[in-house]
């Protein structure tokens, strides 16, 4: 759920108010590629339940009949190959999280560039092993440095930190320091201005 706090960290507020607009925007955008859609999972839960219970009276009508446990054998190979399925698509989302968190811009390439699934290191629970391993190789790669954030963020000069006090807000009014504001950072100047109820 980095991504959703990040999301939310980023939110513009607007006169007190939140953006609640731009927000849903955003989160719809970046769900996709940090969940399996609930469709997709309850698709592969009723084609395994489907395929067991076929099985289970192909079993019990079959005894005696070569047709017929030949075709319970084709059947049990399909449950495997669901059951596989299902397991790699648990194993991709929760790989795809860790790489999110490891700063990687697109899992999805990076897990395709890097073999697939099957290249990756899982524990018994499917939590992906030595992802930082894996990722140190990419890194070091300069063709590869896109797929990864880069940490330096642009922050406009005295735009980093709002002053602690308003020096516009009645309350708290200081000349000097609008006056410095102003020199500097006219922008953040106008924006406490405006939000203690003064024009400049």
């Amino acid at each position: 759920m980095d991504w959703l706090k990040a999301i939310l960290e980023k939110a513009a507020v607007t006169d007190g108010k939140l953006d609640v607009e731009a927000v849903m925007k955003q989160i719809t955008a970046e769900f996709p590629k940090h969940a399996v859609p609930k469709k997709e999972f309850n698709d592969k839960v009723k084609e395994l339940e489907t395929a067991n219970s076929t099985i289970a009276e192909l079993k019990k009508e079959s005894e005696g009949n070569e047709e017929l446990q030949k075709k319970i054998g084709e059947y049990e190979t399909e449950i495997g190959n669901l059951k596989k399925s299902a397991e790699d698509t648990a194993k991709k989302h929760v790989l795809k999280e860790k790489l999110t968190k490891s700063g990687v811009l697109d899992p999805d390439y990076l897990i395709y560039k890097h073999g697939g699934i099957e290249k990756f290191n899982f524990d018994k629970e499917n939590n992906p092993l030595g992802v930082d391993d894996v990722l140190k190789s990419y890194k070091e790669d300069k063709s590869m440095s896109h797929l990864f954030k880069t940490g330096s963020a642009y922050t406009p000069a005295g735009g980093a930190d709002l002053p602690a006090v308003n020096p516009f807000a009645k309350d708290t009014f200081n000349m000097t320091e609008q006056g410095k504001l102003l020199k500097n950072n006219p922008e953040q100047a106008r924006a406490l201005a405006a939000a203690a109820g003064v024009k400049i």
